[in-house]
């Protein structure tokens, strides 16, 4: 839905698959894979929507840091809260 109304920015990209699924964490590659967006380029997104505390770093799996939704985010929680009405 987000992705739709964004153009298809790879970062809303992320969220929009991240938010689908905000209970589970996810490597970069796996962002990668459900997203279409390459590697590289989450790579670079998944830092800027860290340092805007959209998305959190939950734990180390092997060599790859898991990340998911900031469900303490007060916007992050409004955006879920949104798509949530909109799919009702």
């Amino acid at each position: 839905m987000f992705v739709e109304m964004s153009r298809n920015k790879p970062q809303t990209k992320i969220l929009d698959f991240l938010a689908d699924y905000p209970d589970y964490d996810y490597s970069i590659s796996d962002l990668a894979k459900n997203t279409g967006v390459s590697r590289p380029t989450v790579y670079k997104i998944i830092k800027t929507l860290e340092d805007s505390k959209l998305v959190i770093k939950t734990r180390k799996l092997g060599k790859s840091n898991m990340y998911k939704l900031n469900l303490k985010n007060k916007l992050v929680r409004t955006i879920l809260k949104f798509d949530f009405e909109i799919l009702r």
